[in-house]
Formats: structure tokens, sequence, C-alpha cells
């Protein structure tokens, strides 16, 4: 196919990481001359990035490539499979779609190489991807007045269940002066959410000086002009505590938003240790209690692993107490799942009923202090920052915290502040209508 007019679909899956990564290959493709079609039908090449943090998302990823295999090979198109399950499982995404063209999440800035040559780029590329700055940021940025930015890719940790580790081995951090580029650029464009995504954004530079840069980049970037606000990603807690306050001092400019995600995953030690997670309960809620005592109203998300091998009813039991005690502000519940080619695959099981009970267990626990906790904001009015149209209908605003609040549709536009009063909470989410008064900020 020429390298010019050619059609472009493509189906994004899993963690902001991956969102990034599309926006990117978009951006080197429309450098190319190819241009971003939203139908099937319609398109010369199709691009699925995919996920396969457990087994029901690799299930549905193998059924989706194989619905676009068989479209592609009808229309005469190619299918390009990218993402965690193109990296971590090739053979697998082969014997569904024996002539997919197969890119590693290293190798999706030369997406446009493995299109025009019809090759499998799955090896270590000599140019890292994050030396990659997009000429073209219209493909990359995002719908609304959100703009995601991989600051980094890879971790330094090896957690026994996780397979994302295959996928994306090796720690690359963006030079912050692309980021900064970056971020320029999408300010001017008029984003006002800039979402700084990688897989364990709290290493950030550890490749390129041999230490943790995140708050001096978070420094830089609130400096830079314009009226923006800054989202900082998922950090493990052991990399967070080395950082801790230099990050906490950054977090203090009013254009961050106070927004921790730290994944804990369980609240049992002998479970952590089984996990090969590098940090005591303890040693995570003193990190949570020094965060909450340096940024009044800080949001807390967290991550729980329910069912891991190895956790007994006392140690689920323990999982419940930390979060009856933290009592997040979010929290996302996942039944564990074995994952090929992880140590915990190879550990004694949980059974699946027992899995499930506990997941009921704990997401009634999660329901009830996410609506004790949001019930507190009901009749306060505040100014919250509109990022999206609802996926629902609507409009998806943040306050400065980033607890999201739902605002009915036509009181507003994305990348418009608002004072707003509270009218109703759920257990996950504020209901506000737009007032005025509050001023911007």
């Amino acid at each position: 196919m020429a390298s010019n007019g050619g059609r472009v679909y493509v189906e994004t899956y899993g963690c902001a990481l991956n969102h990034a990564d599309t926006w990117l290959m978009l951006s080197v493709l429309e450098e190319k001359g190819y241009r971003r079609v939203f139908s099937v039908d319609e398109a010369d090449v199709i691009i699925i990035n995919t996920c396969t943090v457990r087994l029901d998302t690799e299930e549905r990823m193998r059924r989706r490539i194989k619905e676009l295999y068989k479209l592609a090979e009808a229309r005469n198109a190619k299918l390009v499979v990218a993402g965690c399950m193109a990296t971590a499982q090739p053979y697998t995404v082969k014997r569904i779609a024996p002539r997919a063209v197969l890119v590693s999440t290293s190798n999706v800035h030369y997406v446009d190489k493995a299109v025009s040559k019809g090759v499998d780029l799955l090896r270590e590329p000599t140019t890292p991807k994050t030396s990659y700055v997009p000429r073209v940021v219209t493909a990359y940025r995002r719908e609304d007045s959100i703009a995601e930015i991989a600051i980094e890719d890879g971790c330094l940790g090896d957690c026994s269940f996780c397979i994302t580790r295959l996928a994306r081995r090796h720690v690359y951090s963006r030079p912050l002066k692309y980021v900064k580029r970056l971020v320029e650029e999408f300010v001017r464009m008029g984003v006002k959410e800039i979402r700084l995504t990688g897989q364990d954004v709290a290493v950030y530079g550890i490749d390129l000086e041999g230490k943790r840069l995140l708050p001096s980049l978070l420094e830089e970037i609130v400096e830079l002009p314009g009226d923006f606000m800054v989202r900082v990603g998922m950090m493990s807690p052991d990399q967070a505590a080395l950082i801790i306050d230099e990050l906490l001092d950054a977090y203090r400019h009013p254009k961050v938003f106070k927004f921790f995600h730290l994944p804990v995953q369980s609240g049992d030690d002998r479970v952590l240790k089984i996990m090969k997670r590098n940090y005591s309960v303890d040693e995570y809620r003193s990190l949570v209690r020094e965060v909450r005592r340096k940024i009044p109203g800080a949001l807390i998300a967290t991550d729980i692993i329910v069912g891991h091998p190895g956790e007994d009813e006392e140690a689920f039991e323990n999982t419940i107490k930390l979060i009856e005690e933290l009592r997040f502000e979010r929290v996302h519940v996942a039944q564990y799942t074995p994952r090929p080619r992880t140590l915990a695959a190879g550990l004694p099981q949980i059974p699946s009923p027992v899995k499930k009970e506990r997941s009921k267990k704990v997401m009634k626990v999660v329901e009830r202090i996410g609506w004790e906790e949001h019930k507190r904001y009901v009749g306060s009015r505040t100014t919250v920052l509109v990022v999206a149209h609802g996926e629902r209908g609507g409009l998806d605003a943040k306050l400065y915290n980033y607890m999201p609040v739902v605002l009915n549709a036509g009181e507003s536009l994305p990348g418009r502040w608002e004072c707003v009063e509270i009218v109703e909470a759920t257990w996950y989410d504020l209901r506000g209508k737009v007032v005025g008064g509050c001023g911007p900020g």
C-alpha cells in the first residue's frame, strides 16, 4: 500500500499508557500521509492495541482479533496487532491471525514501517519510543479537553502476578524537554487536562540520570504558561516513598490535581511477599497518612487483587480491615486470574467460587465507604473543570482532587471552569449543577 492516502481504523483497550501509545501510532501514520477513519468498513489498515492483564481480558482480545482478522481478510486490508498481548503472547496472536502484523509496545513509533513493509516488529528498537516527539499532534490528542502523555514505560518491579512486565520489560523515560514540548503544544490547542501516564511514573528519569525525576518534571511543567491541570498517573508505593517529600512539594501547586494512584493490592504482609511487592502494610499505611497530612483533601485511589495465591481467610480479612481503616476514595477490585509465564500462575490456586464470594464482599465495603465519603460533598459549592462529554450523556468534570462530578448536558462545555453545587452523591461519583460565581481555578 502506498504511504499516502491510506485510511486507518484503530481500537484501543486497557490502561492510559495504551491510549497514549495509540495516539503516538496515529501521529506517526498521519505524518506519513495516512488518515484516520472511525468505521472499520472504511479502513485499509486496522489496528487493535491490546491488553492482556487478566484472563477475561485476554479472552476478549482473542475474540476481537479473530473478528477483525476475518474482516481484514475479506476486505484485503492489513491488520496490525499492537500492545501487551502482541508483545507478551505473540504466538497466541499468530494462531488466531496468522497474517496479522505484530507491533510490540516498544516499537509503536515504527508502526509505519510495520504497515508499509508488512513485517512484525517485536525486537527491542535501537531508538526508544520515548525519544519520539510527534510533529502532527492533532492525531495524538484525545477528544474533548484531555491529552495523555506517556512520560515513561516499564517498571523496576517483578510482581509475581503481572504479565505486563513481560510486555514492558525496561524503563524508558521521555526526556523532560520533550514532555514540556508536548505539554506546550497541547495547551496551545486548548487542552485543559494533561495526564502524565506510565507503567510506574514514580520511576520516571531513573534511566536518564540515575535518579527519579518526577518532582522536577512536575515543577517545570506547572510553570509553563496557560490554563491547564496536570494529573499524575499510577505510582508503585515503594517507588513513590523514595521521593515523597519532593513529590508532595510539587503537588502543592494549584495546577496539579491532588490525586494519588497508589495500588496496595493486598492488606496482608504475607500475601504482599508472595506477590513480590516491595513494601509492607505498615509502610503503605505510613505513605498514605503522609500524603493526607501534607495534602488536605487528597484523593487516594488504589487497586486490590482478591484471591491471589496464598490469600487465606485471615489475609482477606486483613485487606478488608485496611480498606476500612484508610477509607480509599477510589478502589479498583479485580479477582486474580493466572497469567502465562508468571510466578503466581504456578502456585496453588484459590477456587473460583471463593474468589467470587470475596470479591462481592469487598465490593460491598468499597461501595459503602465510597457513599459515606462522597455524601459529605452534598450541599457544597465548588469549582470544577469540565473535561469531557460523558459516555452516557452529560458532562464529566473534576474537582481539585480529581473527584468526578457529573453535570447535565448543555450546562457547559469541555474546557470550561464552572462553579457548581453538589446535589447528589453515589458511591462512585458526585452529581452537580452549574450555579456560577466561584470564578476560575
